[in-house]
């Protein structure tokens, strides 16, 4: 039985290194295969921050140096690029299949059943989000981006690294890039997929360019599938917030030096409670309210900040936006 390669980048702050320990951790919570089965690939700025915390574990660090991070982002000078130079990079040192993630997930099954499923024919990604032709007529301006990128795909074709031309209609799919699932044929794939993010970012500044080509490459080669019943991707910001406070009060250089088998019972025990943890926490009952007050949905507004004071009538920023929101609907 081939190894079970998980590839992850986690560089920059503290926040961040500690997300990647947690996903880590969860990763040897719920997987079943013994260590000397697992490898993990980890690219990262400070190999020194992880080694208290995963010591003990088949750990490989890959130095993200100033230079290769300017190198990977490439001449469009685009952070997400990033992923797919690890990405190809990790192929030529893994035998067998890849499981890729980013930092700001964890663990929630075993993800072995699911690897053990990649094929020349198959792949995963996390989950399916939505058809390109649904971006057409997202709001102005945080749509402006995403408007741009259906234009862009029906103005032309797109050319691949052998010169070829492929059309991309909007009924192609977007989906999630945070977790994919990789076997060693599929590395084939990554001439095109830089190929594609070069020519979708510089010419809509669309931030998802990388996850599009991905998406783009693996539906069009292989069955595609979700992952998201093994693993949870908090990928939106109010989450991330979330998770690094509790983190940030949980994972210290005490907690580091617990066995190993602590550790791991413990983040088992996180990661069980924190899908719940996020539907109540303040933040998330704040952020409700405020999006239903922005689409003029008082009623949900109000109900959403009634439930955040209640755990905690504090905030005088978030008094002030009631406040604000209020004689809005008033003079409305």
């Amino acid at each position: 039985m081939m190894k079970t390669n998980l590839v992850i980048q986690s560089f920059g702050r503290e926040n961040e290194y500690k997300r990647a320990i947690l996903t880590i951790l969860s990763y040897y919570a719920y997987i079943r295969l013994t260590v000397d089965k697992t490898r993990v690939l980890l690219f990262t700025d400070k190999p020194e921050y992880f080694a208290a915390y995963l010591k003990d574990l088949p750990v490989d660090y890959i130095l993200l140096t100033p230079a290769k991070i300017k190198s990977m982002r490439g001449q469009i000078d685009f952070l997400h690029r990033m992923k797919i130079a690890l990405i190809e990079e990790a192929f030529s040192l893994i035998n067998g299949n890849m499981l890729y993630t980013d930092s700001d997930t964890f663990f929630i099954a075993d993800p072995n059943p699911v690897i053990q499923q990649v094929s020349p024919e198959k792949s995963f990604m996390h989950v399916w989000e939505h058809q390109f032709e649904s971006l057409r007529n997202m709001p102005l301006p945080a749509g402006k981006t995403f408007r741009a990128f259906v234009e862009l795909i029906e103005s032309q074709n797109f050319q691949l690294a052998d010169g070829r031309e492929i059309k991309i209609t909007p009924r192609y799919a977007s989906w999630n890039a945070g977790v994919m699932m990789f076997h060693p044929t599929h590395a084939r794939f990554i001439p095109d997929i830089y190929t594609l993010t070069d020519q979708f970012y510089p010419a809509t500044q669309n931030h998802a360019s990388e996850q599009y080509a991905f998406s783009i490459m693996l539906q069009e080669n292989t069955d595609l599938e979700p992952c998201d019943s093994v693993i949870y991707h908090y990928w939106y910001r109010i989450k991330k917030q979330i998770v690094d406070l509790f983190l940030d009060t949980r994972l210290n250089i005490t907690w580091a030096q617990l066995p190993l088998s602590d550790k791991l019972n413990q983040v088992k025990t996180w990661t069980m409670m924190l899908p719940a943890y996020f539907d109540e926490h303040v933040l998330t009952l704040r952020d409700l309210a405020i999006q239903s007050f922005n689409t003029n949905d008082f009623s949900t507004g109000y109900h959403q900040a009634f439930k955040a004071l209640v755990k905690n009538p504090f905030s005088l920023g978030f008094m002030k936006d009631i406040l604000y929101h209020t004689k809005r609907k008033i003079n409305k």
